[in-house]
């Protein structure tokens, strides 16, 4: 009889509770994660997912059929390019960022520089770091690419590559590397996050209960 009972609980509970999934940009990662578990406490029978990546990739899933709820991008050209080919309702910019070179604390300038930045094809970052490689301090060195920002973090702190281009925020998680320079936002166009709803979300109420809750929440709120 219990067994039947909690078989029944669990079937109501499946049918009533509410389930999104948010494709965001990687380095959205802890202040997403952050704001879910808030957001759960007021909300404790919705079920948020997180799909997370570099911008252009995730912007490709999207297109190609990609079920989600929220996109949540670093650049918002790509959330417009969204709108106008009518894969969201609308895009919202709610943060902003800016860029900083870190250096592994460890790396030397007595061999061949290597500098990190994210794939200028897919990842906004990367974008943006290719805006500032005049301004650098560094004069030698060979690029290699991250497959988004967080593996250019990545890259550096495991001390494959002796410096990056990262986000500002990201650099809050730094253990072996340091921040050599913040870039002036003078130098590469606005990195501003963009989030929208898909046209083929089918909790859009659940969606945009979310994003109102994520409206004046700043990186730090």
């Amino acid at each position: 009889m219990y067994k039947v009972i909690l078989i029944f609980f669990i079937l109501i509970q499946s049918i009533f509770s509410k389930e999104i999934l948010i494709s965001g940009a990687a380095s959205l990662k802890e202040y997403l994660e952050k704001n879910i578990n808030e957001y759960k406490k007021i909300n404790p029978d919705l079920n948020i997912s997180l799909n997370l990546g570099g911008s252009g990739t995730l912007k490709r899933q999207l297109e190609q059929g990609g079920n989600v709820d929220i996109i949540f991008l670093a650049n918002r050209e790509y959330m417009i390019d969204l709108k106008e080919n009518n894969y969201i309702y609308n895009e919202d910019v709610i943060l902003e960022n800016s860029l900083a070179l870190i250096k592994n604390k460890k790396s030397t300038l007595d061999k061949n520089i290597i500098l990190a930045i994210g794939d200028p094809k897919y990842v906004p970052a990367g974008q943006y770091s290719i805006e500032v490689l005049n301004s650098l301090p560094l004069k030698d060195y060979s690029l290699v690419y991250g497959k988004d920002v967080r593996s250019v973090l990545s890259y550096v702190e495991l001390g494959e590559a002796d410096y990056g281009i990262v986000y500002l925020t990201d650099t809050k998680i730094l253990k072996n590397s340091e921040v050599i320079q913040v870039f002036s936002k003078t130098l590469h166009k606005p990195i501003e996050y963009s989030i929208g709803i898909s046209k083929d979300s089918k909790n859009k109420k659940e969606a945009e209960d979310f994003i109102n809750f994520l409206k004046g929440k700043d990186w730090n709120d």
